[in-house]
């Protein structure tokens, strides 16, 4: 593990340090007790950290700030995602984050954007691109939505939910490249989609049907420790309005708390009032509103 520390005197006190891990399995002996207290908000860092040990990655960025021993900020980056960063503290000072992103820019002067709380995301934006000479723009204001006990269920019992199967490929990639241009303003390749739908079948695929039709569909997004986080909920708009993202999503979350989960976890757009409003429905409160920024020349 290699230590970079740089003094930030204040009138006599210990001194930040920025921590900077060469394997991931030391960021996660000393970080994971921690990140796993918010494990609903720091899902990202928790799936990459897993995955990240499956893999036995040595070029992420991986590191910590401490002060007076006590640790303030996490930080992962994993290209080509942006930088994760979570604070145990609740540390949202200037000092903070004009010392890490000073220290970050030494050692990647080119971050493609961050992922964080909101006003985390921003003071750190702000900072790096002054000295990076970057812009920078809300790619996704994102909200965090937590489920722990399901509100009463108005189901249709004549749709069909079931976990996706391979023979369904056709029509769920079309789905899953509807989904990424529609929500996220992503376009993959034809082998990338295909990758995604394989990952999704091994991970956890569901699907909701009607009369031999699939007309939504759901999956879990990663490896979490203690719940589920859901994503990828997508129907097409021939078929929106008519409560099929209501019914899958409830089956799925009840699936998952029947099965031992603690809580069900979902990542919405913050500036959608309607799918918000479903979840809601089902037993999903807002936690914290989040950005993904994207820095720019």
């Amino acid at each position: 593990m290699e230590i970079n520390a740089k003094v930030l005197k204040r009138e006599g006190l210990d001194f930040m340090k920025l921590i900077k891990y060469e394997k991931i399995e030391d960021f996660v002996n000393e970080n994971m007790s921690l990140i796993l207290e918010k494990e609903w908000l720091n899902c990202l860092m928790v799936g990459n950290c897993f995955d990240g040990l499956k893999q036995k990655n040595n070029d992420w960025l991986l590191a910590k700030v401490i002060d007076n021993n006590k640790t303030e900020l996490i930080l992962l980056y994993r290209k080509p995602w942006k930088l994760l960063l979570y604070s145990p503290t609740d540390n949202k000072s200037d000092e903070l984050f004009k010392f890490v992103a000073k220290e970050i820019y030494k050692i990647d002067a080119n971050l493609l954007g961050v992922n964080s709380e909101k006003e985390i995301a921003n003071k750190f934006a702000k900072y790096y691109c002054e000295i990076a000479k970057f812009n920078f723009r809300t790619h996704m204001p994102l909200r965090i939505l937590l489920l722990t006990e399901l509100e009463n269920s108005n189901l249709n019992k004549e749709l069909i939910f079931r976990e996706a199967k391979p023979n369904d490929k056709p029509i769920l990639i079309k789905f899953i490249k509807d989904f990424y241009n529609e929500a996220v303003s992503e376009k993959y390749t034809d082998s990338e989609i295909e990758e995604k739908f394989n990952s999704y079948i091994r991970r956890g695929y569901y699907v909701l049907e009607k009369n031999n039709k699939i007309v939504s569909q759901a999956m879990f997004a990663r490896d979490l420790k203690k719940g589920k986080c859901i994503s990828g909920v997508y129907t097409p708009k021939e078929e929106r309005g008519k409560g099929y993202a209501y019914n899958l999503i409830y089956r799925i979350s009840k699936k998952v708390l029947d099965e031992g989960s603690e809580y069900c976890v979902l990542y919405t757009d913050d500036e959608n009032p309607i799918s918000n409003h479903i979840y809601e429905k089902i037993g999903y409160r807002k936690m914290v509103d989040c950005e993904d920024i994207e820095f720019y020349k």
